[in-house]
């Protein structure tokens, strides 16, 4: 039972417990209170999420701040970045309920923090607290998918967590929108902290003290620096405006950290990212290549609703829901997949990129166009484009991250789900700094009119689509090497 997980032979026996792949199986007994929980934890930070980029306007209307606007998203990402890191390192001997116990602590703390700020520097310090505390949860939750689930599951755990990203972000706006409404903004961050002290209470009820893993010997230092000047580096270039050259210079920086770091990760006996990562044999590379694909091709949806209001006269209530397509496809595709094995993963596998493919071709073809009167029919086709790029990644994510957690090296599954954790966060951040570099060299810095507009969302979809172009190659390759089944041993690096 996943409460009592309290020891390497209770855990070896829950992760081989016989079970089908039913979303029966998924919530049988204790089980269904760990996934509730892992759940919960993931939802509570999506949730807040969105809330806060909803009433974001209203709390610099109150304290000010408003140079400093879009730091609440940066500084929050580059905290989750880095919380993905500590997760992965296990400073302090902390286990799994250690670690799930500070993460439920610091999104509380904050939380509180932001409730009570003062002024945007005090915001920005919650914000940040907030990332440590919501990068560990996201970090946790993926790790203790592999240690309290059987493999038969992995994937209806995934699609999970996936479907509360949608959710939250389908309703996420609204609750943010009635306390804004009733200029209650502080009180949306207040019951945040309750809640995260009840995840606390059914972390310690379902999280095991233990994975059944060491963690690491040494810390890594060389590597997590080079981690961190890379996101400091596509932090920065994702808040810079006047210009494209300093900004895409430092993406080019940030690009040439990270291969640095992958030359001296695998040649390192105390690594941060699992062994045989940065080969050009094995999964591996294949793996977290697909999943960077993936998660970058739908990076670019944040600028969905500056060109639905601009563009084709929508509220801004309109254009948030818009975007919110996407989720709906992500959380659809991939319930309905989640269980699929055989041919039929290996169809949706590679029927994921294209899908995206498609959808990034459709918003560059129907989304920059003159409707600044406002006609719905223009934009039933960038609906269906934005459905077909969060359907994309929902059919692929669940088996493309479950192949992961086959192939972890063994002894380092908890550093493989971490590494799901940073990756995908990396991809958010570069894709957003990339993003930013395309619309501004395209002018949308220096003008919003509409040609101006219109230019910058062809430039940034048809640039876009070359993510799932290059996704499909390698995840067709993944797709015919069949499913992972046994942890991958990888030799000494020379």
């Amino acid at each position: 039972m996943p409460h009592d997980l309290d020891s390497e032979d209770d855990m070896a026996a829950a992760v081989a417990a016989p079970a089908d792949n039913s979303w029966g199986a998924m919530f049988q007994g204790a089980r269904g209170l760990a996934a509730i929980t892992l759940a919960s934890g993931v939802g509570l930070q999506a949730m807040e999420t969105f809330i806060v980029s909803t009433l974001l306007p209203s709390v610099v209307g109150e304290i000010g701040g408003l140079e400093l606007f879009a730091w609440n998203t940066t500084v929050f990402i580059v905290a989750s970045i880095m919380a993905s890191v500590f997760a992965a390192v296990r400073p302090f001997n902390l286990g799994p309920r250690g670690i799930y116990l500070v993460a439920a602590f610091g999104f509380g703390l904050g939380s509180l923090i932001c409730g009570l700020a003062p002024n945007m520097p005090v915001m920005l310090a919650g914000r940040a607290i907030q990332g440590l505390g919501a990068g560990l949860l996201t970090a946790m939750s993926y790790s203790m998918i592999r240690v309290i689930f059987p493999q038969e599951l992995w994937g209806r755990a995934f699609a999970l967590i996936s479907s509360v990203w949608g959710v939250s972000t389908v309703i996420g706006p609204a609750i943010g929108g009635v306390f804004a409404a009733f200029d209650a903004w502080r009180l949306a961050f207040f019951v945040i902290v309750p809640c995260s002290a009840l995840l606390g209470l059914l972390a310690l009820r379902v999280i095991p003290r233990s994975s059944g893993e060491t963690g690491m010997a040494r810390v890594p230092v060389l590597q997590i620096m080079l981690l961190i000047s890379a996101v400091a580096l596509i932090s920065v270039a994702s808040i810079l405006t006047g210009g494209v050259v300093l900004p895409a210079l430092l993406v080019g920086l940030a690009v040439l950290a990270i291969l640095a770091l992958g030359v001296i990760d695998q040649h390192r006996e105390n690594h941060l990212f699992p062994r045989g990562t940065f080969r050009l044999r094995g999964p591996l590379p294949a793996l977290f290549l697909a999943m960077l694909l993936l998660n970058l091709a739908i990076v670019s949806d944040m600028f969905v609703p500056l060109f639905v209001q601009n563009l084709h006269g929508q509220a801004p209530l309109i254009a948030g829901y818009m975007v919110a397509l996407v989720a709906v496809g992500w959380s659809a595709g991939s319930i309905v997949v989640a269980n699929w094995t055989g041919a039929r993963e290996r169809l949706v596998l590679v029927l994921g990129p294209t899908l995206q493919l498609l959808g990034l071709v459709g918003l560059a073809l129907f989304i920059g166009v003159d409707n600044t009167a406002g006609a719905i029919l223009p934009l039933v086709p960038v609906g269906v484009a934005l459905l077909l790029l969060g359907t994309g990644i929902g059919i692929s994510w669940p088996h493309v991250s479950a192949r992961l957690l086959h192939s972890a090296p063994a002894g380092e599954g908890d550093l493989t789900s971490a590494a799901i954790s940073m990756v995908q966060l990396f991809a958010s951040g570069f894709g957003a700094a990339v993003a930013g570099v395309i619309v501004n060299a395209a002018g949308l810095a220096a003008s919003e009119s509409v040609p101006v507009t219109i230019s910058a969302a062809g430039w940034l979809y048809w640039l876009f689509a070359l993510a799932p172009l290059i996704a499909i190659p390698v995840i067709w390759g993944i797709a015919r090497n069949g499913r992972a089944g046994a942890p991958v041993v990888e030799q000494p690096a020379e």
